[in-house]
């Protein structure tokens, strides 16, 4: 495996295909559901051919590795590993693959002989642009871009006809020195320093590449800030990478960087942000419902945590934004979503860390400023129609494929192995609104196993529903000799659980009940889950 992927470290990807041998990809699912992705991984040749798990040809892009990815990788591996790389691989390959539900799908890929005319590669054009507007996106889902200043410009869907003007650029806060009341910002406290956030750069330049699977926009906005947009086919969100760092300090200031996007929309200070992963709170800004809120902190009173993502929507059209890890987020103006994204101070917010947040990365005899990469995904729908997205690509993001190597014949795995399989039925997948959140093999032999619930109650008319899950379908291979239903932290029997009555001030108990699944039916082994439902069970077999 590759933990290093995202900066193009992986040798066994790396490595040169030799003759007879093939590069055998090993995708594993930990969803429990189907899914097609497409996927990227750093070779040096391209002159290769993808084959799926049936032998069969499968389209692939090249894309050319970019300066800014290598120049970060040789630093990192020198810093992590200690080792310094022969060479810098030159291509992203990319390709689509299918996975099945807790289970896992095999491709091989082979470098074509001279007299094969196998290869099913293609190498992305660069595009250079002729008009003032530059338009990408090989599916529905396009983006506009303005050639003068580099950025972004719209967002439309052909398929459902949403169509919003978005801009998106990077800014920073000035951090809090503790000048004015000793308060200032550091790792647990977010303190701008009062002046307006800075936009780092107006023109950007930019490099658009072209391909059947992606298409991608690469954009400069200073020296410590690089940025690509990508648009896979048949996915209808924007993938956008960023890598920001060493942020400068020179000028003694320390920074907090944002991304903003602003949506030409009227959103009345509303916008959500997830609690947990789980349910999506309303939040207003400068305002808290149980009491009269004195704004002292226009920006940092606003922000809030994020560990799946941020949305807003107006009386047409909803805007979304999903993290890849948590974060804070805010709308500080009608229309716009920011995300902190890196941080780096000069002073101590005295709270228990000792001194600046000021991390850095050291190799030899020099030390800078830590570098971050990282992802997040913005997409456009109808009114009501963003919540399907965000709770099914919100998984894919949290729970990502993981990817194994090796070099081997083709025809020696094929015997050896199996190409293609799923610990569950084949003919069973868990309801898009469920999600399987452990599956755990504990000491004594027993299974831990927990269900969610992926919906709140009226979130969406189809999968705001009680769901069902037979258990005895996604341990397919097994029998099932007992399940008992343990409380969530699974130590205590939920049958000796004693429950609490509160009395809450103000309920007249007029408001309609929770919904809940029904006890658990130890002769069909099916749960039932109510919207945001989690429950616990330990199987024996």
């Amino acid at each position: 495996m590759c933990p290093l992927v995202n900066i193009s470290y992986c040798p066994p990807t790396e490595e040169d295909i030799t003759e007879g041998k093939s590069l055998v990809v090993v995708a594993y699912n930990p969803l429990g559901w189907n899914r097609t992705e497409i996927i990227r991984i750093p070779v040096n040749d391209a002159n290769l051919v993808v084959q799926d798990s049936m032998g069969i040809a499968i389209e692939a892009q090249y894309v050319e590795l970019d300066n800014f990815t290598s120049n970060l990788r040789n630093l990192y591996i020198k810093a992590y590993l200690g080792i310094t790389p022969n060479q810098v691989p030159k291509y992203w390959l990319f390709f689509q693959v299918s996975v099945p539900p807790l289970g896992w799908n095999t491709y091989f890929i082979s470098k074509v002989s001279g007299k094969d005319n196998r290869r099913s590669g293609y190498i992305s054009v660069v595009d250079l642009p002729q008009n003032e507007t530059i338009e990408i996106g090989p599916g529905s889902l396009k983006m506009s871009l303005s050639l003068t200043s580099g950025q972004l410009k719209r967002m439309f869907n052909s398929k459902t006809g949403v169509d919003i003007p978005v801009q998106q650029s990077y800014l920073y806060y000035g951090s809090s020195s503790g000048d004015m009341d000793s308060k200032s910002s550091g790792a647990y406290i977010f303190r701008p320093n009062g002046s307006p956030p800075v936009i780092v750069s107006r023109s950007v330049p930019l490099k658009v590449i072209r391909g059947p699977l992606v298409d991608e926009v690469h954009q400069q906005f200073d020296s410590w800030i690089y940025q690509v947009i990508r648009l896979y086919k048949e996915k209808e969100h924007a993938e956008v990478e960023f890598t920001i760092g060493p942020i400068p300090t020179e000028d003694g200031v320390g920074k907090e960087v944002i991304t903003r996007m602003t949506a030409n929309m009227a959103t009345d200070k509303v916008f959500y942000t997830d609690s947990n992963g789980r349910d999506f709170l309303k939040r207003v800004r400068d305002y808290r419902a149980d009491w009269s809120l004195s704004v002292t902190q226009p920006v940092a009173g606003n922000y809030y945590p994020l560990n799946l993502g941020i949305f807003t929507m107006d009386r047409k059209s909803e805007f979304s934004v999903l993290v890849d890890c948590a974060t804070g987020g805010a709308s500080i103006e009608d229309g716009e979503i920011e995300l902190m994204l890196h941080r780096r101070m000069i002073f101590d917010d005295s709270r228990g860390v000792v001194g600046a947040l000021d991390e850095t990365v050291c190799f030899e005899s020099t030390c800078e400023g830590l570098t971050v990469r990282g992802n997040y995904y913005m997409s456009i729908h109808q009114l009501g129609a963003g919540s399907r997205w965000r709770r099914t690509i919100g998984q894919e993001v949290y729970s990502p494929l993981l990817l194994a190597f090796t070099h081997e014949k083709m025809e020696d795995w094929t015997a050896a192995h199996s190409m293609k399989a799923t610990a569950m039925d084949p003919s069973y997948t868990l309801p898009l609104n469920v999600a399987l959140i452990t599956l755990q093999e504990l000491d004594d032999g027993s299974v831990l196993l927990r269900l969610a619930h992926l919906y709140e109650a009226g979130e969406d008319a189809e999968y705001s529903t009680l769901a069902k899950v037979e258990l005895q379908k996604i341990f397919a291979e097994k029998r099932i000799k007992e399940v008992k239903e343990m409380s969530l932290s699974a130590n205590q029997d939920k049958s000796e659980m004693k429950r609490m009555t509160w009395k809450v001030e103000g309920d007249s108990g007029g408001e309609p009940g929770v919904i809940r699944g029904g006890p658990f039916n130890n002769s069909t082994f099916v749960v039932e889950l109510g919207p945001m439902e989690i429950r616990t069970f330990l199987l024996k077999f």
